[in-house]
């Protein structure tokens, strides 16, 4: 059975820099955000709440700029 791939419009890779490459998939109930172009993963668990470790991680260093992108499902 194949995974439904939900592309993030605008989104840069943190690893490779490339643009619309980011892909969301849910794995096991947790999120898990990955790159075509370089393979980079990201994984978060699915209840994580803004404002958390949990939900910071791989945003960048602190004081960068950064948006926060809320996926909704379908």
């Amino acid at each position: 059975m194949t995974q439904l791939r939900k592309f993030i419009a605008g989104a840069v890779c943190p690893s490779c820099n490339q643009v619309d490459k980011l892909f969301v998939t849910t794995q096991d109930g947790a999120m898990v955000c990955e790159c075509v172009s370089c393979g980079f993963r990201d994984v978060r668990e699915r209840d994580a709440e803004p404002g958390t470790a949990e939900f910071a991680k791989g945003l960048g260093e602190p004081g960068t700029d950064t948006s926060v992108v809320r996926i909704v499902e379908p």
